[in-house]
């Protein structure tokens, strides 16, 4: 890498942190979660407030550098850094001050699920969030969030009372309901085209423990057991959620031994309703036409539900290449297809479903910038592996599945969109609201400053370019 201007001079007013190529540390702080990812910032500012934010980003407008914002690092994509360029690190703000009276926290914008969960849980609450714990706080909510929780209380976004954020022009703002409410909406689902947001304000709902568990099929049943899921969350409360999977097994202590690297199907079904409710809610996932051959659904904490599904070891020196489609509805055919290709694909391939709807659903279309709230299924197909980050072996089940699904995907989802060309973004969000997203990103960033994120050009930049 050549020398790059600017890169020696202070910042002025930053207390923070910085990380250059010639200090120790920096192959460390330069990685994000995906290994697959290789880029090399110029400059690396780990950040520790809002005005740290200010004179970074003064310092790279004044020197004409890219700006990458990184939060937990967790985009499959690799947003959270850049070549050449600044990135504003806000790993280490992680302030959260949770009001257990009024049911609310604000969080700064390096927190993670993991800290997130464990501080609201002291006081019986939680906020939606995703199925990974170890995913930030930030970018999660920013690209609409979904998670189990989400059929009772809809997505993460929904759930955000305000955002703190700096601009691209350098101001430091407040945006809600009645502050900047254009902003606000857009950011409830527009990503990181408009700033960097520094804290989050949250609505906090009652979870205290939860009936969940896994129940876990061979592969030979593993097409009974999607359609008895998907039959059953068509009837099935909001209070009751569901994720599976299809994987070779980890030896995880919920999987029978003699299914430790195995091809099976684990059904992880969810109730946060009262627990002298759940075994009816339920029976007929663990009780009806396919039984598994391992039941471990019983009352647990919500901490312990939320780390069911724990990252692997050495995650951080793993190749990724997961994508995330949101559907209408799982048909016959679309179960068959998944399976098929699950089955035939490599033993680090494997398909995870979650279930979407209810308070989701129920909410007004157009009310945040997420577009797709009729979807009732995520499916995310994972490729995730060591060794060699080009590997076409690795990649080419994931990338086929994705292409033979695009008749019957509603939608890319944001959070999980690896490869960022244009017509992904742009059905990432939906005619109507993208028009309206780019309108703001002229207003708000009309040299488009933030544009490593699912990036929507300002309106005269699109316009330009057609």
């Amino acid at each position: 890498m050549g020398a790059t201007p600017g890169i020696g001079a202070e910042l002025p007013g930053f207390q923070g942190r910085t990380v250059t190529p010639d200090k120790p540390g920096y192959d460390r702080a330069r990685r994000v979660r995906n290994a697959r990812i290789d880029r090399r910032p110029a400059l690396i500012a780990r950040c520790n407030d809002a005005e740290d934010v200010m004179a970074v980003l003064a310092h790279a407008r004044a020197s004409g550098l890219p700006v990458a914002v990184r939060g937990g690092g967790a985009h499959v994509a690799g947003w959270g850094t850049c070549d050449d360029g600044v990135v504003i690190d806000m790993g280490g703000m992680k302030d959260i001050d949770v009001d257990p009276l009024g049911r609310t926290a604000v969080v700064g914008a390096g927190v993670t699920w993991r800290e997130l969960d464990a501080a609201t849980q002291e006081f019986g609450l939680a906020v939606p969030g995703p199925r990974n714990a170890d995913v930030g706080v930030g970018g999660h909510t920013l690209g609409g969030g979904v998670g189990d929780l989400s059929r009772r209380h809809g997505l993460t976004s929904d759930n955000v009372t305000f955002f703190d954020l700096v601009t691209a022009t350098g101001r430091h703002i407040r945006a809600d309901a009645e502050q900047y409410p254009e902003l606000f909406w857009a950011l409830r689902g527009g990503g990181g085209n408009f700033g960097v947001v520094t804290r989050f304000g949250f609505a906090l709902h009652p979870v205290t423990t939860v009936t969940a568990g896994a129940l876990t099929h061979p592969a030979h049943q593993a097409s009974t057991a999607l359609r008895a899921a998907r039959d059953w969350l068509s009837t099935a409360p909001d209070a009751a959620s569901l994720v599976a999977v299809l994987w070779n097994a980890p030896p995880l202590p919920f999987v029978p031994e003699r299914l430790h690297f195995e091809r099976c199907a684990v059904l992880i079904p969810t109730f946060f309703g009262p627990p002298e409710e759940a075994a009816d809610v339920l029976a007929p996932l663990r009780r009806g036409a396919v039984r598994p051959v391992s039941d471990t659904v019983g009352e647990m904490s919500y901490v312990a539900y939320q780390r069911l599904l724990p990252s692997p070891p050495r995650y951080r020196e793993q190749h990724v290449y997961n994508r995330g489609e949101l559907f209408p509805e799982l048909s016959d055919t679309t179960v068959d297809r998944l399976i098929g290709h699950w089955e035939t694909a490599g033993p680090n391939y494997s398909v995870v479903l979650g279930a979407l709807g209810g308070a989701i659903t129920r909410a007004p279309a157009g009310q945040t910038a997420f577009a797709h709230r009729g979807a009732q299924w995520f499916v995310e197909l994972c490729a995730q592996w060591y060794g060699d980050a080009a590997s076409e072996a690795h990649l080419e089940p994931a990338r086929t599945a994705w292409q033979g699904l695009q008749n019957v995907t509603q939608g890319p989802y944001v959070n999980l969109l690896p490869d960022p060309e244009p017509q992904w973004v742009r059905a990432a969000y939906g005619g109507a609201t993208y028009e309206r997203l780019a309108r703001l990103k002229q207003a708000w960033d009309p040299d488009n400053l933030f544009r490593f994120n699912a990036n929507v050009p300002p309106a005269a930049a699109k316009e330009s370019e057609q």
